[in-house]
């Protein structure tokens, strides 16, 4: 009986754990690429309408991402970028990069767990944005995966 009794509790504990990680998947969001955000990263347009953040070095980040003032980065992963002539640093270091390890840089939207555009990314790594909303506009944006460069 008590063996019974394990695996019950074993095989309710696993449940539970698959309709917890169910329900996460239904708060991510996505990133789809979009010519007009790497057009826009490229001529330096700094909007007063979002935030901006880096990964990686200053001199030449991994990412580079928008996001709408309307919602909130849980903290610690990305710096700010405080002004238009530091992100202009940043896109010309990214391109000069980028040029030097023969990848491509490209832009994408950054999407809601609906599908509502929420913010740009604009990155040469392969492996992009992973994103989780948070509940109260609030949006945990994980840094790339810097080991899986573009070829």
């Amino acid at each position: 009986m008590i063996r019974y009794s394990r695996i019950a509790a074993v095989a309710a504990a696993l449940l539970l754990l698959l309709l917890a990680g169910c329900a996460d998947f239904k708060m991510r969001g996505s990133v789809e690429e979009d010519r007009d955000v790497a057009t826009s990263f490229r001529s330096f347009e700094y909007r007063p309408d979002m935030n901006y953040y880096s990964s990686g070095p200053d001199a030449h980040p991994n990412a580079l991402m928008g996001l709408n003032k309307d919602y909130a980065l849980e903290p610690g992963l990305w710096k700010k970028v405080n002004s238009a002539d530091e992100l202009k640093t940043m896109v010309l270091g990214m391109n000069k990069n980028a040029r030097e390890m023969y990848a491509s840089v490209r832009g994408f939207r950054i999407l809601d767990n609906e599908g509502k555009a929420i913010g740009v990314w604009y990155s040469h790594i392969s492996e992009r944005a992973m994103l989780i909303m948070k509940g109260d506009r609030k949006v945990l944006v994980y840094t790339p995966d810097i080991r899986r460069a573009d070829p």
